[in-house]
């Protein structure tokens, strides 16, 4: 019917992508939840804020192109372009006025609610102004954790963990949102995890990918949320101190220095800072915190003591881009060859553009083509030699900007001139040593897939001749077995000798030929695709081995963590690995000779015998046994009475009471306790202190009798001896236990506390 339709201008009814391009009128279709809605009535009408009319969906009629100046020109094919909202339409059949009213949600906020002891208000109509606005806040938290939750369990399951940079931030960023507003309805709750696990429950029967990764997505966020609540607390005190200070002397402006020491030294996310800044009315002076960041990221680089020689980056940048205007992209022909004849086109020394260099002179060279590969996707650059007519030259490394190949070089004979021909040779060895852990790096990012799951991403690498460092995503420590699997299922591949395959093809193509792509690197129109048989195959321009079985062997040599959801492992390969093998199979035929396991080789397969480590396991618990015994036989061999021979004196209620402090050397808290009490048990009335000694810290022990607890207590007895001895302690009234770290001022703290007494 005609009065259903409400015609408006283009401000609503006129839909644009952005400042430019596809736009067009469109119909907005809504949904009248009647007249018993409640809110203001002046905003319940076809255009109002109000919750009485829902928009559930909208047609965009796609009829023009619109460019920067506003000309709209007809598009050649005009469509139409439906938007519906699926859960605005379980709204409205459910009769709720919001999404967050429906069963998608209802489960979630109210598991949230009892946890936090109280409930989300769903029924706002009878409440007044006040009563509203009282109770918003922590309606909206409700809503902020049970939407994020579902963000969060998803994201995961298709396999982004939390990370600095790329998706894995913005996972960061909504995580820590959804905690932040956990943490204002409760103070002791954990939220964000209960309200994943509600997810899960909820859409897992749907969404199979949630079951499946349930243990990843929880102890993920589990991981998270407690490492930044620390985080948080910490530094939400120091801003809200600093944003006081600021209102007390009136001030608007957080500076950018304050916001980054926040940012580098306690870790408290700036979007953050942004945040509490705006609920103070104040402002975060961006440009200020912009330039100690870029300053920071300097310093960071110019720290980093690499192989290149040292030249300004705005020097490269400006002839990098020069260089490419004038002469197009450096032409390699390394994948092919390690050598090959080329001309010097440019020259340059200490940031000057020269067109010479003399023996013993540093600098850098750009010739075509060129057959030194130049360090990217994680592999370093080339090393090698050059030769032209009347000079000889050494490669130190090779780096790329805007395409163009930047050879760092030193004379080392003669001198070489631009435009002169010049014969390369890339370092056969180095070369090969990084093809073998290239090749291996894309094995192992496939075993890992297979051996952790599909969350596993590659977050970082280095391929250098001596080793390979692969960070990936993963968040926490592999196992013994994990590492064994690992490192099985790569050794395997390379023992299949599976032809290593290059192909170039559209990115589209690669992709859907199953290729896996680097999240946040940039490719082009076309890529290189290195296959590796079934097992791998990733984009990639780095060089590698022409089958698996050069690289010989693979062998992982640490394990680590590098920052949140992000390990780090890193291995060897080829004669390295066969070299680190071999040495600790002879280690191991020395130790086990040692231990009497003697044989041949079936003997060492194959014979059920206790491995060294279980030896060893054995040996320490025997030998810290024997150490208990040794050191009770030696407490039962103190003669007390010699300590108490030496007590001081004092008065207690007109009672004679003794202080005895005793030097023990020996490092068993459980046989010093016991000395301490056969003391204080013989003296009756007084205080004990033993002293004992250690590796790193050397024990203290202070009793105090029953009847002169409340005057002298022990912890605080202890601590006035600790003082004295750089240490700390503490404990009950009548009983406390601390530590020394330095046993050279023992005597001055005796002296010390037996003057107290006196």
């Amino acid at each position: 019917p005609k009065d259903r339709i409400y015609r408006f201008g283009e401000k609503d009814n006129f839909w644009r992508m952005g400042n430019s391009g596809p736009c067009g009128p469109c119909s907005e279709i809504f949904y009248d939840m009647g007249p018993d809605v409640g809110g203001d009535p002046q905003q319940n009408v076809m255009g109002g804020e109000g919750d009485r009319y829902i928009e559930i969906w909208n047609l965009v009629f796609m009829q023009f192109n619109e460019d920067e100046q506003g000309n709209k020109t007809p598009l050649p094919n005009p469509s139409i372009d439906t938007g519906m909202g699926l859960e605005r339409i379980a709204a409205v059949m459910q009769g709720e006025i919001s999404n967050y009213h429906t069963d998608a949600f209802r489960q979630i906020l109210d598991k949230l609610g009892k946890l936090c002891r109280g409930q989300y208000i769903y029924d706002t109509r009878k409440l007044s102004d006040s009563e509203l606005q009282k109770i918003e806040a922590d309606n909206v938290a409700y809503r902020v954790l049970a939407d994020h939750a579902r963000a969060t369990a998803f994201l995961i399951a298709d396999g982004v963990l939390p990370s600095n940079e790329g998706r894995g931030y913005v996972l960061r960023r909504i995580m820590r949102r959804a905690i932040r507003y956990g943490r204002n309805l409760s103070k002791e709750a954990s939220l964000l995890p209960v309200a994943v696990e509600e997810v899960i429950a909820l859409m897992g029967g749907h969404y199979n990918e949630l079951k499946m990764q349930k243990s990843l997505i929880l102890s993920t966020v589990k991981d998270e949320e407690k490492r930044f609540l620390k985080t948080l607390d910490q530094g939400t005190e120091i801003l809200h101190a600093e944003i006081e200070k600021l209102q007390k002397s009136h001030q608007k402006i957080i500076s950018g220095s304050f916001a980054f020491k926040l940012y580098d030294t306690y870790g408290f996310p700036v979007d953050l800072t942004h945040l509490i800044a705006r609920e103070h009315n104040l402002l975060v002076n961006e440009s200020d915190f912009a330039q100690h960041m870029q300053l920071a990221k300097e310093i960071a680089k110019a720290s980093w003591k690499g192989k290149s020689l040292s030249t300004d980056a705005a020097f490269l940048i400006k002839e990098s881009q020069s260089l490419f205007n004038k002469l197009g992209a450096t032409v390699f022909t390394g994948y092919n060859r390690l050598h090959d004849q080329g001309k010097i086109l440019w020259l340059a020394k200490d940031n000057q553009i020269v067109d010479h260099l003399k023996e013993g002179e540093e600098g850098l060279l750009v010739c075509t083509p060129t057959c030194f590969y130049a360090e990217s996707g994680g592999q370093v650059g080339d090393t090698g030699t050059m030769e032209t007519a009347s000079g000889f030259v050494q490669v130190i490394d090779c780096t790329k900007n805007h395409d163009v190949f930047f050879h760092h070089i030193k004379v080392t004979s003669g001198e070489i001139k631009t435009e002169q021909s010049v014969a390369l040779q890339v370092d056969f060895k180095a070369r090969q040593d990084s093809a073998n852990n290239h090749s291996a790096t894309h094995l192992l990012h496939a075993a890992l897939k297979k051996v952790l799951g599909s969350h596993v991403n590659q977050a970082g690498s280095l391929v250098e001749p001596e080793r390979l460092r692969f960070d990936f995503t993963h968040n926490q420590p592999l196992s013994a077995e994990q590492i064994v699997d690992i490192e099985n299922l790569v050794n395997a591949e390379i023992g299949q000798s599976e032809d290593v395959q290059a192909a170039v093809m559209t990115q589209q193509q690669a992709l859907a030929e199953g290729a896996m792509a680097l999240f946040g690197e940039k490719y082009g129109d076309e890529v290189r695709v290195i296959s590796m048989g079934e097992f791998s195959k990733e984009l990639c321009g780095g060089t590698h081995v022409t089958n698996t079985a050069y690289i010989r062997a693979f062998k992982i040599v640490s394990e680590s963590g590098v920052s949140a959801g992000v390990r780090r492992i890193e291995a060897i390969t080829g004669s390295k690995a066969l070299q680190f093998l071999l040495k600790n199979v002879r280690e191991n035929e020395m130790a086990r000779e040692h231990i009497g396991y003697r044989g041949g080789w079936e003997n060492y397969l194959y014979q059920e015998q206790k491995s060294v480590s279980e030896y060893i396991d054995q040996q320490r618990e025997e030998l810290k046994h024997l150490q208990k015994e040794l050191q009770k036989a030696k407490g039962q061999q103190i003669n007390i009475d010699d300590f108490i021979a030496q007590a001081v004196e004092f008065i207690h209620e007109g009672r004679p009471a003794k202080l005895v402090t005793a030097d023990v050397p020996m490092d068993d808290r459980k046989v010093l306790s016991e000395i301490t009490d056969k003391i204080r048990d013989k003296i009756q009335h007084g205080v004990v202190i033993v002293v004992g000694e250690g590796d790193s810290s050397h024990p203290i022990v202070v009793s105090v009798s029953k009847n002169l607890v409340g005057p002298y207590k022990a912890g605080e007895i202890l601590q006035k001896v600790a003082q004295d001895l750089g240490g700390k302690g503490g404990g009950r009234p009548d009983f406390a236990q601390g530590a020394a770290k330095d046993r050279h001022h023992l005597s001055k703290a005796f002296s010390n506390i037996r003057e107290s007494f006196s």
